[in-house]
């Protein structure tokens, strides 16, 4: 209870509280709900609430980089799965 006598919420974690947290997407899955709902579950489940976001300040970005060959050659880059 504060001192006026309310009862008060939980006290978020301030490690965790306000955080921001970038998640860089292709387009082929900014573009297509069903897929996105997937990447937002997985993201938070890792961040350790799978059913809220609470706290997190979450921004989704459309990938744009790109990559140039010795030739010279552009190309989308392309992220690559890491090994767990």
């Amino acid at each position: 209870m504060s001192n006026n006598g309310t009862t008060r919420g939980p006290v978020p974690d301030p490690w965790l509280t306000g955080r921001e947290v970038n998640v860089t997407v292709p387009a082929t899955v900014a573009g297509d709900l069903d897929r996105m709902s997937g990447v937002l579950r997985s993201v938070l489940t890792q961040l350790g609430c799978p059913t809220c976001h609470s706290g997190f300040d979450l921004r989704f970005r459309q990938s744009l980089d790109f990559v140039v060959s010795p030739k010279g050659d552009v190309a989308p880059g392309i992220a690559q799965p890491f090994v767990g």
